[in-house]
């Protein structure tokens, strides 16, 4: 049986202060079934026990949220992967350059999930395709808020 603790370590936490591509499962409203989307504006605190998302005001996920706050954050990191389980509420809409809703998520459970053996020497790189100013002027504001 995998170990769990119920927080993220220092050196996880850390390395989500945004920029970190991350996957949210939540469960979806209508058909109760497991919904995977991924998400690139997370912030954890630096003590491991909550991180928050920001999300577009009508992204499926947040109607996920408040009808089950049940979610798991899949990330990868420490040269593993992880499940972080935790129990998620959503704000109201917020406005600014876009209307966004900040995702909170209580951690409760971390879990090493990595195959027997396996270690993760590279981690996932993006890049955003969109207006290189607009991209910078939302992910200000966006970090602002996840602070």
């Amino acid at each position: 049986m995998t170990k769990t603790i119920d927080r993220l370590s220092t050196e996880l936490a850390f390395s989500l202060q945004g920029e970190k591509m991350v996957s949210l499962i939540t469960v979806d409203a209508e058909t109760k079934l497991p919904q995977l989307s991924v998400v690139s504006w997370v912030n954890a605190n630096l003590e491991g026990t909550q991180i928050k998302v920001a999300l577009g005001h009508k992204a499926s996920s947040i109607h996920n949220i408040q009808s089950n706050p049940n979610v798991i954050v899949g990330m990868i990191g420490e040269g593993s992967c992880y499940s972080v389980r935790g129990k998620a509420c959503v704000s109201e809409v917020i406005e600014r350059t876009m209307k966004l809703c900040v995702v909170t998520i209580d951690i409760e459970e971390v879990e090493n999930v990595m195959f027997y053996g396996g270690k993760v020497i590279v981690e996932p790189e993006y890049e955003k395709t969109y207006n290189p100013e607009l991209a910078k002027k939302l992910d200000t504001e966006v970090y602002e808020l996840l602070r």
